[in-house]
């Protein structure tokens, strides 16, 4: 069974094969709640969207993506999974932007819940937002239901080696009919260490609103997110707190 990463969240879904924030929350919860865990799985897909966001802030400076998605579920519950995204720059053209590495291990329980859990590591070039190309780890446990699913993630050297954050989200997914979706985002981070640099950094709040509509192996997706600011608790610009993303996602 498919478990997302939880890497964006306004690409509009959650599929961690990295789709996007709509696309992934979908196959978050629809792979959670109703793969069989008897054969494994082989998942790949291709997305593009109009921006790259994640937990609110723009990857991408505003930008265009396309990312390439690939996922393995095994049939004792394992699963990995890889992400590639390429950037339309200014002035460069097609430049690689990040790189993402996905493993965990999910358990259905008899309640019909599933818990999972595993690590994520992030890769981004220096034509991201996060101009150094810095990487970083988190580790995360999560929960799924019918219908909603819940996420914790910690990690050591999020915002800068050595300071360690939090981050929790909720994630529900609405099919309000047969190709159509719902899904709706809230999450927060915060650093557990509140002092760097001589200033105290403070908890922020992100949150997304989606549409997605299937058409046979494409889902095209459209998401509203937002983000209220804590004080410069990423370091780098957030190209507007609040943004339309619009996204087609083709399953290979």
């Amino acid at each position: 069974m498919t478990v997302p990463a939880g890497r964006r969240d306004s690409r509009a879904g959650t599929g961690n094969a990295f789709p996007s924030a709509v696309v992934r929350e979908l196959l978050f919860v629809a792979t959670l709640t109703s793969a069989s865990p008897a054969a494994a799985q082989v998942g790949s897909s291709v997305s593009i969207f109009s921006d790259d966001r994640f937990r609110g802030y723009s990857l991408s400076e505003g930008r265009p993506v396309a990312i390439l998605d690939l996922s393995y579920d095994a049939p004792n519950g394992l699963y990995g999974a890889i992400s590639g995204s390429v950037v339309a720059t200014r002035h460069d053209g097609l430049q690689p932007l990040g790189f993402q590495l996905n493993g965990g291990y999910a358990k259905r329980l008899s309640s019909g819940f599933t818990l999972d859990g595993g690590l994520v590591h992030s890769n981004y070039s220096a034509y991201s937002s996060r101009r150094t190309g810095r990487s970083y780890t988190e580790a995360y446990f999560g929960v799924a239901g019918k219908l909603l699913s819940s996420r914790i993630y910690v990690s050591p050297d999020y915002l800068k080696p050595g300071t360690w954050t939090i981050y929790g989200e909720l994630d529900a997914s609405l099919p309000v009919a047969k190709k159509l979706h719902l899904t709706g985002h809230i999450g927060m981070l915060a650093p557990l260490d509140r002092r760097g640099g001589g200033e105290i950094y403070r908890r922020e709040l992100d949150w997304r609103l989606a549409v997605a509509r299937d058409f046979g192996p494409v889902t095209v997706n459209v998401a509203w997110t937002g983000l209220r600011h804590g004080h410069d608790l990423y370091q780098y610009r957030s190209y507007g707190r609040r943004t339309l993303i619009f996204g087609i996602t083709y399953v290979l």
